[in-house]
């Protein structure tokens, strides 16, 4: 659609007030950046393991959760101590928060991670304890099967 010479003044000038206020808007913009805090341990809201495996196979947990800090985390190690019948995990992530001024940017947080528990294992029930950070525990068992 074409613009009525009359009205092209009036449309140029509403264009050249968006734009600067654009630009004013931009250079008032909140700076955030990312500041490390530290590895600290992760909460496990979820574990996702097979009901029943074979004695040979591999256990394989998936794991889901946070350390309840607002910005951004990655895995740092997964320490783990395994006896005939348990395995005892503890998820620790490196944690960067954002820092600055105004309306907070989008964020992701948590941890998806996949841990792979190596055969052998005895037949029978075997459980796999999630330490958590508040000192409670989350547990869960799978039946090995000879």
């Amino acid at each position: 659609m074409r613009t009525p010479k009359n009205m092209k003044p009036a449309v140029d000038a509403i264009a050249v007030v968006m734009t600067i206020s654009a630009l004013a808007s931009c250079s008032e913009s909140p700076r955030w950046e990312f500041t490390n805090v530290g590895v600290h341990q992760v909460r496990v809201d979820e574990l996702f393991m097979p009901d029943t495996i074979a004695s040979d196979e591999v256990l394989t947990i998936q794991l889901s959760g946070s350390s309840q800090f607002y910005g951004q985390e990655s895995l740092s190690r997964i320490d783990a101590v395994r006896e005939s019948t348990e395995i005892e995990l503890t998820v620790w992530a490196e944690v960067e928060v954002w820092t600055g001024s105004g309306p907070a940017p989008p964020f992701a947080i948590g941890i998806w991670h996949t841990y792979q528990a190596q055969p052998p294992f005895d037949p029978g029930d075997f459980r796999v304890v999630i330490n958590q950070p508040d000192g409670s525990q989350l547990v869960e068992s799978v039946l090995i099967e000879p």
